[in-house]
């Protein structure tokens, strides 16, 4: 059982954060692998690739792996500080930025609520100015055959080299690599690109997240997509989480019914 962390040798907030990783967690020398862009803490390995962490669609290399988390920059046109955490997948028809449209990555949403949950602590204690939130679903890759996950600092250079922001992202990694906080796994639909009622829903109540289909999917609604988003998710996931006012009416209606003659609890937050 091994948890691989992997960073892009093409990205500076990887790159920080696998510095902060290897520094505060005694990452060293793989015993099984000699490349030396691969560092091991016990069953965790740490590798930086030159390939871009949003196509990287096997880790075939890596046999044992059980669960991937990508440490990666998160980049808007606000450039707003933040602290994010996402599943990878494609909800529509395209696939711009990796992975394949209509694919949802495998995930596993107790590994994303510890991370959630450690970042909102670091922040504190670390004194970060910086948003803290969940994501919804968004680019590649989508094809792994093991759970992956991707915790990012934003949005722009001088955030990605932060060397406090770093050290928060390393420890919210180094936790949900090594003690995946157990919640009520749910899928979450509705609201924008950032997933503020459901952070709230990880931070303040019981839930663990995983795939969020934001309000931009019930544009081109698909019920495949939905189904997928369970079936994708590892665990006993039953639970559909609705920002109500993050999903128009008509649409919220059939997502609805569609979710209870699935057998699914529908909780409206």
């Amino acid at each position: 059982m091994t948890v691989l962390i992997v960073v892009s040798e093409k990205d500076r907030a990887g790159l920080n954060i696998a510095s902060c990783l290897a520094r505060d967690y005694g990452f060293g020398k793989s015993t099984e692998y000699s490349d030396p862009r691969i560092l091991q803490k016990d069953d965790i390995l740490l590798a930086r690739t030159m390939e871009e962490t949003i196509h990287l669609e096997s880790v075939s290399w890596f046999p044992d792996t059980t669960s991937v988390i990508f440490a990666s920059r998160h980049t808007s046109e606000k450039g707003d500080p933040c602290l994010t955490v996402h599943c990878p997948g494609n909800v529509l028809n395209e696939a711009p930025y990796g992975g394949r449209p209509r694919s949802l990555a495998l995930v596993e949403p107790n590994r994303m609520r510890a991370a959630l949950l450690s970042l909102s602590e670091g922040r504190e204690e670390l004194g970060l100015s910086y948003l803290v939130s969940l994501e919804a679903t968004h680019h590649g890759p989508t094809e792994l055959p093991v759970p992956c996950m991707f915790v990012e600092i934003g949005s722009s250079e001088r955030q990605w080299e932060d060397p406090i922001a770093g050290k928060a992202v390393a420890r919210a990694i180094w936790i949900a690599a090594t003690s995946p906080a157990k919640g009520t796994l749910a899928v979450g639909f509705g609201g924008g690109h950032y997933s503020w009622k459901h952070t709230e829903a990880v931070m303040k109540g019981e839930f663990a997240l995983g795939h969020i289909l934001s309000k931009y999917f019930f544009d081109s609604y698909d019920q495949a997509i939905v189904e997928l988003a369970f079936r994708r998710t590892v665990g006993d996931c039953s639970h559909a989480i609705i920002d109500k006012k993050g999903v128009r009416g008509p649409e919220r209606t059939i997502l609805v019914e569609f979710l209870k003659r699935s057998g699914r609890e529908v909780v409206m937050i």
